[in-house]
């Protein structure tokens, strides 16, 4: 347990590392997700541009304000300032189930038991309110897994139907005492342990 818990730390060290990158590497339509599973705590870090989620909810919007949308007319401008603060947060904390991106094993028996919707800034790495440039919405989830032995897949087939821009996720993890690297398209949703 001991071991397990130190190989978890020196790698989500190394994805804070990693996630201090320059606006320059923020890619849109790509998705980062951390995942680290130690006995029954499941813990997942899945981060996306804040433009993409503007995107969703501007074409959920559009959708019910009119019958035809062709995508490409409505962009959305992540450095246009605060004025969709209040309706950012609102969306954020819409956001109430990692499984509105991922599937586990209905064998797992995993139980949500916390999740936090934050947007930070990708070159500062931190928590940010204001028009800072490049940013990241970041959902953090804990879960319980009455079977861990069970959690052998993860499919994200939810955040590529949810995302019409999404292109790829790169998912990082360690699960039980098995490293996981692997990036997901569209057309190969699912990643095995």
């Amino acid at each position: 347990m001991r071991i397990t818990l130190i190989l978890a730390l020196i790698l989500i060290s190394g994805f804070v590392h990693a996630e201090k990158r320059h606006a320059g590497a923020h890619v849109h339509g790509l998705n980062h997700v951390q995942i680290v599973l130690d006995g029954t705590t499941l813990k997942m870090v899945y981060k996306l541009p804040i433009a993409q989620l503007r995107k969703h909810d501007e074409h959920k919007h559009d959708e019910h304000k009119h019958d035809e949308h062709k995508h490409g007319e409505h962009k959305y401008d992540e450095h246009k300032g605060d004025k969709d603060h209040a309706h950012l947060a609102e969306d954020l904390k819409e956001i109430a189930s990692i499984s509105e991106f991922v599937r586990l094993p209905d064998s797992a028996e995993c139980v949500q038991k916390k999740i936090d919707q934050s947007v930070r800034d990708v070159v500062l790495d931190r928590e940010t309110s204001g028009d800072s440039g490049h940013k990241d919405v970041v959902i953090e989830a804990d879960l319980t897994c009455g079977h861990p032995d069970k959690v052998t897949s993860f499919d994200f087939g939810p955040a590529f139907e949810r995302f019409d821009d999404l292109a790829m996720i790169q998912v990082e993890g360690l699960v039980g005492d098995q490293s996981l690297s692997d990036s997901l398209t569209r057309e190969r949703v699912l990643t095995s342990i």
